[in-house]
């Protein structure tokens, strides 16, 4: 109703104009005053533009600090706990000899074999860093750590050295796997690889009418909190379930 009453004022207003002073004074007025309403649009358009950029580089540089420290806060325990296995794995090897029944007697062997700092702290590491491989060869040395605490538990329940030249050479393979780690581990500690969690395309050429091969692009990487993911996925529909007892039939008694 407004709109319609706005508009029909603004057509009586441009007919008593012409009708009093004639076109002359209208139009050249009327471009004005479009062009300039244009131009200011235009520049707040852009303003706002280059605003809204400048802060999600802004929030993507300080999200990337704090999962990069996320990162060295997770790797500090995990590395302790190497250097703890690494020891222990050197005290294996004085315990454990080539030839078990060469000396007499039995010896317990029970050093501290530790995983609960990389239980803890893997499934979030997996998410955080870009070194892939790494994560796999830990996964896979803390799986080969379980093993030989298997080996060790069995020689002192049996009391048997059986398993001894087989435990051997995992030890060995253990404390050089466990002291590569170590360096690798200290390294994402001094320079943390994040994962990229998104794309912030930002325009750095002039597109034409159509997108083609000689459009020039410059991609930026921003990081995102996993938070909207999960709760996303995690709020799909799922088909109820029937009731089953709804459905079955009446039992004879």
């Amino acid at each position: 109703m407004y709109v319609r009453l706005a508009a029909f004022a603004c057509v009586l207003g441009m007919v008593v104009v012409v009708s009093i002073w004639g076109s002359a004074s209208l139009f050249p007025g009327l471009l004005g005053n479009f062009a300039a309403s244009l131009a200011a649009f235009m520049l707040a358009l852009a303003w706002e533009r280059d605003r809204e950029a400048a802060r999600s580089e802004s929030d993507a540089a300080l999200i990337e600090q704090q999962r990069a420290t996320e990162v060295r806060r997770r790797f500090a325990p995990a590395r302790l706990e190497l250097e703890k296995n690494a020891q222990s794995l050197k005290e294996l090897g004085k315990l454990i000899v080539p030839d078990p029944y060469a000396t007499p007697g039995f010896t317990y062997a029970h050093p501290q074999l530790l995983e609960g700092a990389w239980t803890a702290n893997a499934p979030r590491l997996s998410e955080l860093v870009a070194d892939y491989d790494l994560i796999g060869d830990l996964a896979m040395t803390y799986g080969r750590i379980e093993e030989l605490r298997w080996r060790l538990r069995h020689r002192s329940e049996n009391m048997t050295k059986d398993l001894d030249e087989m435990t051997i050479p995992l030890i060995t393979e253990l404390r050089g796997e466990v002291d590569d780690l170590l360096e690798r581990v200290g390294e994402q500690i001094d320079h943390p690889s994040v994962q990229a969690l998104g794309l912030l395309h930002v325009k750095g050429g002039a597109l034409g009418a159509t997108v083609g091969t000689t459009a020039s692009i410059e991609t930026k990487v921003i990081r995102a909190d996993q938070t909207s993911v999960s709760s996303s996925a995690s709020e799909i529909s799922r088909p109820q379930s029937v009731d089953e007892d709804a459905e079955r039939p009446d039992e004879i008694r």
